[in-house]
């Protein structure tokens, strides 16, 4: 259910490199960025390293590909922080990218994709303990579905309006979207264009679900989300237009890289890519292999 599919390089190029229709993105496998001048300057590019999480649980039988503890969350907080690096949210990398305005020293994303509730049972605790920040994206539907089941069992359970609403207020969490109901594979991957439609249909297939998730979110929670994460990895540029229309600025991906982001650019969309955060490995280990 959690898998998260590499897509093929031409589709990276496609879907990554777009500089019309306002889009902007810069990948560099190295993480490379340009330091600031002796007379303190702004860097004019900036290595941003993103890390995907999914599930947190304290059974450590239950660990997986997708699923990481409480205990290996923290090691992964500590072992940043030892390093002097600073996590930052959504509106501090796009005011970086729009207006140039300095991010802290070693920025770095953290990101959680599904909306799990034990995000906020085990991860907020710990992203509190330590003051850092990360970006939670919420699919519609199971967020719905939380509601109609009024079963808050970590191990199973999707946050809920009320929580959705709490994580945003208390400001560890910020709120993304991840598709209101496209996040399956089969006759479509993701929310990416099926094969059988037309760009037009695929238009008006992507802009119907990108409305419920703004409507169910707006009206039940008064948040209006700017990062948009695809199911999968599978992305379709031709619904970039669309994202920004909505109000999307930060598009995250699943292929794994770094990034380097441009500063003073524009009004423009940011493409990230991210490491996925395995439970299987441990914490020094992945953050080397993320180039962290």
């Amino acid at each position: 259910m959690y898998k998260c599919v590499k897509i093929s390089a031409a589709a990276v190029i496609s879907a990554a490199v777009v500089l019309s229709a306002a889009v902007f993105f810069i990948s560099d496998h190295s993480s490379r960025a340009i330091t600031a001048s002796s007379e303190g300057s702004v860097q004019m590019e900036q290595s941003l390293p993103v890390i995907m999480y999914h599930s947190v649980l304290s059974d450590p039988s239950r660990t997986g590909d997708y699923v990481i503890t409480p205990d290996e969350f923290e090691k992964d907080l500590i072992y940043i922080k030892s390093k002097g690096m600073n996590t930052v949210t959504p509106d501090m990398i796009i005011d970086y990218v729009d207006n140039g305005t300095p991010l802290p020293e070693g920025p770095i994303l953290l990101t959680f994709d599904d909306g799990h509730l034990n995000n906020m049972t085990y991860a907020l605790p710990l992203l509190q303990k330590y003051d850092m920040y990360a970006t939670v994206s919420v699919v519609g539907a199971y967020t719905l579905n939380a509601e109609k089941e009024n079963d808050p069992n970590p191990y199973y359970a999707y946050l809920t309006h009320d929580d959705i609403i709490e994580l945003d207020k208390e400001g560890h969490f910020d709120i993304g979207c991840h598709t209101y109901d496209m996040h399956s594979l089969g006759c479509r991957n993701g929310a990416s264009r099926k094969s059988s439609e037309t760009e037009e249909e695929y238009k008006v297939n992507f802009s119907h679900d990108l409305t419920l998730f703004r409507d169910e979110i707006s009206e039940k929670c008064g948040i209006y989300p700017i990062v948009y994460a695809y199911p999968y990895g599978y992305i379709s540029s031709e619904g970039y237009d669309l994202l920004k229309e909505y109000g999307y600025r930060i598009v995250l991906t699943c292929c794994e890289r770094g990034n380097t982001i441009p500063c003073g650019t524009g009004d423009r969309l940011i493409i990230l890519d991210r490491y996925n955060r395995s439970g299987l490995m441990q914490s020094e280990d992945f953050m080397k292999k993320a180039g962290i």
